[in-house]
């Protein structure tokens, strides 16, 4: 789906409180041509975004769709159906056009 939100202006980036090293073999397991950001070992932006679990010392699973002037436009959260995180970003960012 990647090339659609292309079409829409649109830059996906990936972070995770992971290291480096395994957010580059998911992305070569996965094939990913969008950037992966690694948010370790500080969590900075995971503690920022409210998403990091202090306890299980991970993040949460969360997509915001950003928009061109650093306003969260809209959260997705709650899933662990990555397609649906995809799918629902698009359709808003689709919806944030029309207007």
């Amino acid at each position: 789906m990647l090339s659609e939100f292309q079409q829409l202006d649109t830059q996906v980036l990936g972070a995770s409180t992971d290291a480096a090293p395994p957010q580059k073999a998911f992305a070569d397991h996965c094939s990913l041509t969008f950037p992966l950001v690694a948010d370790f070992p500080v969590f900075a932006a995971a503690k920022a975004f409210g998403v990091y679990n202090e306890e299980r010392m991970t993040d949460s699973r969360v997509t915001f769709v950003i928009d061109k002037k650093g306003v969260i436009r809209h959260i997705i959260q709650d899933t662990q159906n990555t397609e649906q995180h995809a799918t629902e970003s698009l359709e808003f960012l689709k919806t944030l056009g029309a207007k």
